[in-house]
């Protein structure tokens, strides 16, 4: 994963959008969810190489499947485990926000200052919640004593 690879999945996905019509602002909604889960592959990729190269069917993927009323974006990545409860811990706190606590907490999150040299203040996810306007989906099946396969779901309703 690397950035010029995210450029590229979004220059596709501009020409998909126009082939399946996209209204702009779905369209819209749908690159800031694209942005946010390519860069959480993008900024722990450093962390998994070295497992990546051996073992084959691990690999970061990135998905994006549409049907009559919803459009659902996919990411599938391996973590370290040291790292799965916090995602967890995370995705629950958005997922258990109301629309209005979910701006306050992107407000209080924006000014608190917690932020490391990767993000891991949780914005990401208090942006595609809002983005989507659904519940954040996520799972880890552990693939080794050290990793877990990690799938993380957007899901946003036409």
């Amino acid at each position: 994963m690397s950035f010029s690879t995210i450029d590229s999945l979004l220059s596709e996905f501009k020409v998909a959008s126009q082939k399946y019509d996209l209204q702009f602002k779905t369209y819209k909604r749908l690159v800031t969810v694209m942005i946010e889960s390519l860069e959480n592959i993008f900024k722990y990729s450093d962390e998994y190489i070295d497992f990546l190269e051996t073992v084959d069917n691990f690999t970061p993927t990135f998905c994006i499947n549409k049907n009559a009323d919803k459009i659902q974006v996919i990411t599938t990545n391996p973590v370290r485990n040291k790292h799965v409860d916090v995602l967890r811990s995370k995705i629950e706190g958005v997922n258990n926000k109301s629309k209005e606590e979910l701006r306050d907490l992107y407000l209080e999150t924006m000014t608190n200052g917690k932020f490391s040299a990767k993000g891991g203040a949780g914005l990401g996810f208090i942006e595609m919640a809002k983005s989507s306007g659904n519940n954040l989906e996520y799972s880890f099946e552990s693939i080794s004593d050290e990793y877990s396969l990690y799938t993380f779901k957007v899901t946003f309703t036409l």
